[in-house]
């Protein structure tokens, strides 16, 4: 049998021992809180992971509270519309009325000895026109808030000056539309960006860790991104 040396013992020793110390240094280091590089890489993800989903709560409740804005803008354009064109059925009718009263007058077949009781009825007719088209016009453009003698039609409250108008609530519902398309876009992104980030955090490999990391970081950037877009959209009106 081969006899081993005595340096070649002393060498086995002393690997033995540097290898026991490395262990202690490690356990100890575990005890006194020092993380490793990979515990550091788990903890900069998982801060990324709380920032993301804080941006993702925040752009919920804007997305929540201008979608509900724009389904109360879209009934009350609807019901505006709706007046809109009551109007303009009302003013073909009054019209069609006038006409057939001045045409029978016309050709005589009204005989009356005072005449000053049509022409008293056809001046309440150029009046009621000339008060729809009033009305037509406030409804498509709104009441204008400096000129009080040109309110002619009231609200669902009675109230004069209070009309938006068509094209004003167009305008709103269509910023709050793009806005609702950013905010779902942004929610979108910042899901995906959570993603990323429990998989950061469930690969064992540093190279897939930094991969998911960075993806996280592309993805939870441009979320927020489109989120603040959705917000200048919402708010520009």
């Amino acid at each position: 049998m081969r006899r081993l040396s005595l340096e070649q013992i002393l060498r086995f020793f002393h690997l033995h021992f540097e290898k026991t110390k490395h262990l202690a240094m490690i356990e100890m280091e575990g005890d006194l809180g020092v993380q490793r590089p990979g515990q550091q890489k788990e903890m900069r993800i998982a801060y990324f992971i709380a920032f993301f989903a804080a941006a993702l709560s925040f752009i919920d409740i804007g997305a929540n509270n201008y979608r509900d804005k724009e389904i109360v803008g879209v009934n009350k354009k609807m019901t505006e519309y709706s007046l809109y064109h009551s109007k303009v059925l009302k003013e073909t009718l009054i019209q069609a009325e006038r006409d057939l009263l001045y045409d029978l007058m016309r050709a005589g077949a009204i005989v009356a000895t005072d005449t000053s009781i049509i022409h008293e009825r056809l001046r309440k007719f150029d009046k009621s026109l000339l008060t729809i088209k009033s009305q037509q016009t406030e409804l498509m453009n709104g009441s204008v808030a400096d000129a009080p003698t040109q309110w002619s039609m009231p609200n669902i409250n009675n109230e004069l000056g209070k009309i938006k108008g068509l094209q004003n609530w167009e305008y709103e519902v269509q910023q709050l539309d793009l806005a609702g398309d950013k905010f779902d876009l942004a929610s979108l992104l910042l899901e995906l960006c959570l993603v990323m980030g429990a998989m950061g955090l469930l690969v064992q490999f540093p190279q897939a860790k930094n991969f998911f990391r960075w993806l996280m970081i592309v993805f939870g950037t441009l979320g927020i991104g489109f989120g603040v877009l959705g917000y200048y959209y919402a708010m520009n009106i």
